[in-house]
């Protein structure tokens, strides 16, 4: 009786296995959970793939609010076409052509500091801005989205897949790091977040 009660816990503990091993997509380090398809669970968006040149793709601000939240905090998001501090200032971060954002968002992180989430439909307009007023690796970009954060937002995405818009050069990017060239002239993606 004992043997058959062993060998049917056996066989369970192995069709377990086989099953949890089956098609995953997660990143090993327990931050994103696999479903299977490359997404990451209960996101609808799609983590990478070969549309997106590898880079993480992100479509809705729901899409984007799960990606930033299975890593850091984010709560009580909420939209803000334009920070209310720079609300008279025509080039300041914002909705529309100018800076090619489609949705902007805020949310609080755990240090209180504000996490702002944009949804972009033109990258090239939103670097060719981020050049003229943040060179220094202030945004986190991926393939339509951007990310901005206090330090510990930004320690909490560094090897998410998200990368740093830098063209300050004096800046150098540490040998090691992943470095794409971007949209515009003199600047790099990396991995490298500081």
């Amino acid at each position: 009786m004992r043997l058959r009660c062993m060998v049917a816990a056996g066989a369970a503990v192995l069709a377990l296995a086989a099953v949890s091993g089956c098609g995953g997509s997660g990143s090993g380090d327990g931050n994103v959970p696999a479903d299977g398809d490359g997404q990451s669970a209960g996101s609808g968006g799609r983590l990478m793939d070969s549309e997106t040149n590898g880079r993480l793709s992100f479509p809705t601000m729901a899409d984007i609010e799960t990606f930033v939240s299975q890593r850091t905090t984010c709560t009580d998001l909420h939209m803000e076409d334009r920070d209310s501090e720079n609300e008279d200032d025509p080039e300041a971060v914002g909705v529309g052509k100018l800076w090619g954002i489609k949705e902007r968002g805020v949310c609080w992180g755990d240090d209180r500091n504000g996490v702002t989430l944009m949804s972009v439909d033109d990258m090239k307009s939103f670097q060719t801005q981020a050049k003229k007023h943040e060179p220094d690796g202030w945004y986190l970009l991926g393939e339509d989205f951007v990310v901005t954060g206090g330090s510990t937002t930004r320690a909490d995405l560094k090897g998410s897949g998200i990368l740093a818009f830098v063209c300050d050069a004096g800046d150098p990017i540490p040998s090691g790091y992943k470095k794409e060239k971007a949209l515009v002239d003199g600047c790099t993606l990396t991995d490298f977040i500081s």
